[in-house]
C-alpha cells in the first residue's frame, strides 16, 4: 500500500537543489576561494599547518612543588615501575594464551629485576631524603644543638674505675 501525499505536507529537502545549474542539466561544484589564488598543494599544506600550530607553553620546574632532583627521581622511578609492570603482564600473557612458561619464566625474572631495582631505589632516596632532612632541622633548630649536647654522657676523670677501687679493699684488708 503506497500512502500518497497530502497537501498539507512540506516537500522533501533536496541537498543538491542549492548547487543546481539553471544553464545546464547538470550540478555544478562549488569553487574553494584559495583555489583560485594560484597557491598548489605544497603551501596549502605548508599554510594549513602553520595556522594548526599551537604554542607550547613553557614549563619549567621553578613552578612546580618539588625541586628538580626530586622530580627526576619520581619519574625514573614511575618508568621503572611501568616496565616491571609491562613485563608481569606479558609473562602472564605468554604462560595463559600461548603456554610458553620458557618466555613467561624470562619475563617474570625480569619483573623480579625491575620490582627489586625500584624497591631499592625508593629506599635509597628516601634514606637520603630523610637523613638530609633530619640535618637541615639540626642546623635551623638551635634548642635542638643544646638538647642534643645535654643527652650525651658526661666523663668524669678523677672517680677511679670499680677494678681500682676493688682492689684498693682487697690490699687494705691483708
Amino acid at each position: 500500500m503506497v500512502s500518497d501525499r497530502t497537501e498539507n505536507e512540506p516537500d522533501e529537502y533536496d541537498p543538491e537543489a542549492e548547487f543546481r545549474d539553471p544553464d545546464s542539466d547538470s550540478i555544478t561544484i562549488p569553487r574553494v576561494p584559495t583555489e583560485d589564488a594560484g597557491s598548489g598543494l605544497w603551501s596549502d599544506l605548508r599554510s594549513e599547518m602553520e595556522a594548526d600550530e599551537a604554542e607550547i607553553p613553557d614549563l619549567s620546574s621553578s613552578e612546580t612543588d618539588v625541586d628538580g632532583e626530586t622530580l627526576r627521581h619520581f619519574w625514573a622511578l614511575v618508568f621503572v615501575i611501568n616496565v616491571a609492570v609491562l613485563a608481569f603482564a606479558l609473562s602472564l600473557m605468554f604462560l595463559i594464551f600461548e603456554g610458553n612458561v620458557t618466555y613467561s619464566a624470562y619475563l617474570l625474572a625480569v619483573t623480579l629485576v625491575f620490582t627489586g631495582f625500584g624497591i631499592r631505589r625508593y629506599r635509597n632516596f628516601k634514606r637520603a631524603t630523610d637523613a638530609s632532612s633530619t640535618a637541615d632541622n639540626r642546623d635551623d633548630d638551635p634548642d635542638e644543638r643544646e638538647s642534643e649536647a645535654s643527652d650525651e654522657p658526661l666523663e668524669l676523670e678523677d672517680e677511679p674505675l670499680e677494678s681500682e677501687h676493688s682492689d684498693d679493699t682487697t690490699a687494705d684488708s691483708k
